[in-house]
């Protein structure tokens, strides 16, 4: 038996991913797969997938599965599956039969050269977000308040509300990095009106542009 964790990590992603898709109703993969190779040039695949499944983790493993897979490697990818259920002999299969008939139906559906298409170009815009700077792989804030003492330091006479903001990215060398900021309500404030802002401009020039030229991200125009 070659269990999952058995694999090395790629393949251990991948296999999860594709045990995901295998759970997926064939007329959900049929939508998705039905905006995907839609007329946009262009798509989101976390809202073309999203509004579909609409749990984070099977659309996090669908997105992953149509942006790597190639429509000529679908039929190697189905027997490398095969081989690796064989391997159970006689013991309880990760995937049934019918789940497994599902899993290539689901496959060829949404692995497709209309979707394959669209797919290649939004991933090519996308990486020019990313080509000359740092991307943003998340962001969190952690509230805080910290006490003000007496002279004796044997009282608290009142607080300091605060909150830290981290901000994890990576570089483009693909290192990982974060960095931490404290900051005051006040502050806080100031960051939210300079980002809704910075919002209004872009929504702006999406508007502008999207008349003569499709959103490279696939995102709606606000």
């Amino acid at each position: 038996m070659s269990s999952v964790s058995e694999q090395d990590s790629e393949s251990q992603q991948l296999l999860r991913d594709l045990l995901v898709l295998a759970s997926v109703p064939h007329a959900l993969v049929t939508a998705i797969a039905k905006d995907l190779g839609g007329p946009k040039q262009f798509v989101s695949l976390a809202k073309a997938i999203g509004q579909h499944l609409q749990i984070p983790e099977a659309t996090t493993a669908v997105a992953r599965l149509v942006s790597n897979i190639e429509v000529e490697s679908v039929p190697a990818l189905t027997q490398m599956v095969q081989t690796w259920l064989d391997a159970f002999e006689g013991e309880q299969k990760p995937l049934t039969d019918e789940s497994f008939e599902l899993l290539k139906q689901n496959l060829n559906v949404l692995v497709n050269p209309a979707t394959a298409a669209v797919i290649q170009k939004t991933k090519k815009a996308t990486a020019l977000l990313t080509a000359t700077g740092n991307e943003v792989t998340g962001l969190t804030f952690i509230c805080d308040a910290r006490p003000v003492y007496n002279e004796d330091r044997t009282d608290i006479e009142g607080y300091v509300p605060l909150a830290t903001m981290k901000l994890y990215f990576s570089r483009p060398n693909e290192q990982q990095d974060v960095i931490e900021l404290t900051m005051s309500p006040e502050e806080i404030d100031a960051v939210i009106d300079r980002a809704q802002k910075a919002r209004e401009k872009l929504n702006v020039m999406q508007r502008k542009f999207s008349a003569w030229l499709a959103n490279g991200t696939g995102e709606d125009v606000q």
